[in-house]
This record gives structure tokens, sequence and C-alpha cells, in this order.
């Protein structure tokens, strides 16, 4: 599946060959993503390739600093509490559904000086949603 910015008609989520997770309008980096149920409401995202080979690529929330919250690509690692994504339900927009992404209470958002982060929202309201966009099977 892409992932697409509910907000945006086009560009959607990337990562990039740094390693960061990004919004691309091009086909630059890796924008197709599996994600598999690791418990109960926790999600793996990893990245996959076309055609058969899985990858071992998958998010995971870093700190750097005093820096935001970012998702990196890191070695997949289901245990790994900094990879668990939780995706809800939250809306719709144009009739298809959109969701919400955190991980441990910390929201992936578009900030327009930062791009992608991940923050508490605390009193502030969620303002990115995504729509998931089925690319048809996933590599086994």
């Amino acid at each position: 599946m892409t992932m697409v910015r509910a907000a945006e008609q086009s560009g959607g989520l990337s990562l990039l060959a740094d390693g960061r997770l990004a919004e691309v309008d091009g086909d630059e980096g890796r924008q197709l993503f599996v994600v598999t149920p690791q418990g109960t409401d926790t999600y793996l995202i990893r990245v996959a390739e076309r055609g058969d080979e899985p990858t071992d690529v998958c998010w995971e929330v870093r700190s750097s600093g005093s820096q935001p919250l970012r998702v990196v690509a890191a070695t997949c690692a289901p245990e790994e509490p900094r990879q668990q994504f939780t995706l809800v339900q939250d809306g719709q927009r144009g009739g298809e559904p959109t969701y919400a992404i955190s991980s441990h209470s910390a929201y992936l958002q578009n900030s327009p000086t930062r791009g992608l982060i991940l923050e508490e929202l605390g009193d502030a309201p969620l303002t990115t949603r995504f729509r998931l966009v089925d690319n048809g099977a996933a590599p086994r």
C-alpha cells in the first residue's frame, strides 16, 4: 500500500535514501509499505518492493536531542517498541476512510517547517490524517 496525507491530492509518504520518512511528489525513495499486525492495535510498518522479495526495513521512531521525533528506516525488529505503530480510522475524506498514525501517544503530523514529525498532542487537535491506498498483493 501507499500512504497519502488526506489533505493532499498527490504525493505520498516515502522512506528516502538518507533513511528519513518524508512526503514526496515524485517517485524517489521507497513508497510501498506493508502494515503487519503485532498484537492488539499495534502494527509493524515494513517497506515493500515491487516483485516477490520482502525487505527487512521497517519504520522506527527516533529522537535527536531537542529536535522533534522522526520516523526513520531501521532493520525490522517486531519486539522493538519504537517500531510499534497504531493506525486508527478517525474519519473520511472524499468517501475514503482516513487514519491517524501514532506511536506511544506521539502522532505523525505534517509540520510546515519541519516536514513529517511525531508529536504528542496535549490540548492541540490532530491535524494530519492519512489515506491508505491499496496497491495489490504484498510480497510474501
